[in-house]
């Protein structure tokens, strides 16, 4: 993996969202598990705002999302 993969917020929000299908969550319910409005989590998937720190360690304590597999894509 390239350094400048780590900065591809549309390979991190698709596999953000293949997670929450896999989890079974709607978007409303990911969204309020990890604490942010119904909108962030659409824009977090759809790759247009980058996905903080702090959303993917609530992610990580609240549900069984591969965080690794997210960040990572392996």
């Amino acid at each position: 993996m390239q350094m400048n993969d780590l900065d591809d917020a549309p390979a991190f929000g698709a596999r953000l969202r293949a997670e929450r299908e896999r989890l079974g969550l709607a978007v409303h319910e990911l969204a309020h598990l990890c604490g942010r409005t119904d909108h962030t989590q659409k824009r977090y998937e759809d790759g247009s705002q980058p996905i903080p720190a702090d959303y993917l360690q609530a992610l990580h304590r609240r549900t069984d999302a591969n965080v690794v597999l997210i960040i990572t894509g392996e």
